[in-house]
């Protein structure tokens, strides 16, 4: 006998596991579940029957996929959630009593969840973790422009947050920097859009693709729940972290940095960090020290490190060192001819980007602080000066001194990196007109969509077909033209050479020369009515072609059920057009005949 099937044992009622029952079988809070969702990248699914798979009930719940809830049985984290949730009982009751020593302890001894396992399980190779380093590069870039001065009950982001994505992007920056690996710059209305190509698993280049918002003062909002923004920073930025490691190990270089290690852990700070660290706090600026072939020097808000800050990893044998620097020159790339220029950005000018993408395309930057007075050998090195607002030609030849200075604005460094080549400088000069700037990426990443060619191939037959229509009608009035002006030459040699005309024509009371000119009145008058009729007939074949077109396009766009609908009506359509057609037809044929007998009786 067989064995009878339950229900709700099977089919859809086994696959899907509702939020709630999610939750009793993991024995957690709704915030740590959507918590370990993210962390992990599992999310709602939706059956195709959400009554079979909430088990006969119409209940409104969100479904996920049973396998994926077996899976986070044994996630490590949850032990960590409950270690956690064990704490914070154990600090609530301490506080409670008063007992601060024992608070003290228990806060120091806080159970903390690393990410360097999850990292690993979801990016199993570095390609993959480049192709899927834009959202944490723009969530990161937007944390790091958050207000740094929380508010107690108001500024749910930590200012430790803010500082650690403040670091990374510095990080992220130093390293396109130093590979010169910029390709790419755009400036849209959300921010400057950047793309990096970075070597990725055996030296194959991946574009890495990133927005970094316009220097403005940033408004925390407080309808947004920045609990679930800040689990995905939390795994951001270990990712992040993990790729920065990879990235300064193929250079050869020491991550982190010494600099970043040693303010961080108070330890080993030398005169020279305390100075430059000084030196920073005076100028609003930090600036740090130039090399003769790059240095590396940005505003105090991103990344300001000169290259001495870059620290080689010692290795022990050279064969080590050959594998390196072979990998290292495999990820690098030709340099547009941008080394030789050293531009000076004013002050209304964003130092943060145009520093950024000067120095990655191997330019060098003179700031304010370098030059205060634009006089001595580094005001005489200057080549360009961007400028961004209008300043008249005294003032620039004031500070100019006799120099040879560009004035450009800034779109010319934007489109010098994406055309890879120093462009002229005379149609970005102050004042001028700039020319439009286009997005690099135009048209990338759209879906074929081989209909839309064939409706543009047939548009432009059509258009051709009328072009060629009116060009028909151009010849004809021009010939028509031509022969007028014939037929006036004509006519004034007649006159000149025939003097009188026979006296039969003069005798029916018209001239000939008055009876051409009624001719051509009449010819005239009838060429406009044969050339509307022309254009009328081409205009409907062309609204003919332009509907059915559009016919064809609806009924791509519908279901099975409802094209079979529209092929029924567009079929009854035509039986009604047909018969009233022979109805048409009868009904001529019946008034021709009673007219035919009513003039053969009128005869008769």
């Amino acid at each position: 006998m067989a064995k009878i099937k339950k229900r709700g044992e099977s089919g859809a009622a086994k696959n899907y596991i509702t939020r709630n029952q999610a939750l009793k079988k993991l024995q957690i809070s709704l915030s740590d579940f959507r918590r370990l969702c993210i962390l992990k990248g599992i999310y709602p699914r939706e059956p195709l029957n959400k009554k079979r798979a909430n088990k006969g009930s119409s209940a409104p719940a969100s479904f996920y996929y049973h396998k994926d809830v077996q899976y986070l049985l044994h996630e490590p984290l949850l032990v960590k959630f409950r270690e956690h949730k064990a704490f914070a009982k154990k600090l609530a009751r301490a506080l409670g009593r008063g007992e601060w020593a024992l608070a003290k302890n228990l806060e120091d001894a806080k159970p903390i969840a690393r990410l360097d396992h999850l990292v690993k399980e979801r990016y199993p190779t570095f390609t993959l973790a480049l192709q899927d380093l834009q959202d944490p590069l723009n969530l990161v870039h937007l944390f790091s422009t958050l207000p740094t001065n929380p508010i107690p009950g108001k500024t749910l982001v930590p200012s430790e947050v803010i500082q650690e994505c403040s670091r990374l992007i510095s990080e992220w920056k130093v390293w396109a920097i130093k590979t010169h690996s910029l390709r790419k710059v755009f400036l849209g209305i959300k921010g400057v859009y950047y793309e990096c190509t970075v070597p990725g698993h055996g030296g194959e280049p991946i574009r890495v693709r990133w927005l970094e918002g316009y220097e403005f003062q940033q408004h925390v909002p407080h309808d947004v729940d920045f609990r679930i923004l800040l689990t995905f920073v939390e795994l951001y930025r270990t990712l992040i972290s993990f790729v920065l490691y990879r990235l300064y190990t193929e250079e050869n270089l020491v991550y982190p940095r010494l600099w970043t290690r040693s303010w961080t852990s108070g330890k080993g700070v030398s005169k020279k960090e305390v100075k430059r660290a000084i030196k920073g706090i005076a100028a609003g600026v930090s600036v740090s020290a130039q090399d003769e072939d790059d240095d590396v020097e940005m505003d105090g808000e991103t990344a300001e490190v000169a290259e001495e800050d870059f620290v080689e990893r010692p290795s022990k044998n050279e064969a080590e060192l050959s594998r390196r620097h072979r990998r290292t020159e495999q990820g690098r790339f030709d340099l547009p001819p941008v080394r030789a220029l050293h531009l000076l950005p004013l002050r209304e000018t964003s130092s943060r980007t145009w520093e950024f993408v000067i120095r990655a395309m191997g330019g060098r930057v003179v700031t304010a602080a370098q030059a205060p007075t634009l006089e001595g050998p580094v005001a005489d090195g200057i080549t360009h000066v961007i400028i961004d607002r209008p300043m008249t030609a005294e003032r620039m030849r004031e500070m100019q001194k006799g120099r040879k200075w560009v004035w450009i604005q800034p779109q010319w460094v934007a489109d010098c990196v994406n055309r890879g080549k120093v462009l002229d400088a005379e149609e970005y000069a102050p004042g001028k007109l700039l020319p439009p700037h286009l997005s690099p990426w135009d048209g990338e990443g759209e879906l074929e969509r081989p209909w839309l060619d064939e409706i543009n191939e047939s548009g432009a037959a059509l258009t051709d077909a009328a072009g060629e229509g009116e060009d028909e009608e151009e010849g004809i009035e021009q010939d028509e033209q031509e022969d007028s002006e014939e037929e006036e030459e004509d006519e004034e040699a007649a006159e000149e050479n025939t003097p009188e005309y026979p006296p039969a024509l003069l005798a029916a009371g018209v001239s000939h020369a008055a009876f051409r000119s009624q001719l051509k009145e009449a010819t005239k008058a009838n060429a406009p009515q044969a050339k509307t009729s022309k254009s009328a007939a081409g205009k409907t074949a062309a609204a003919a072609a332009a509907s059915g077109d559009d016919a064809d396009l609806r009924k791509i766009m519908m279901s099975n059920k409802k094209a079979k609908l529209y092929e029924k009506m567009k079929y009854s359509n035509r039986e009604r057009a047909e018969e009233k057609e022979k109805l048409e037809a009868k009904r001529k044929a019946i008034e021709k005949r009673k007219a035919k007998e009513a003039r053969q009786a009128g005869k008769a």
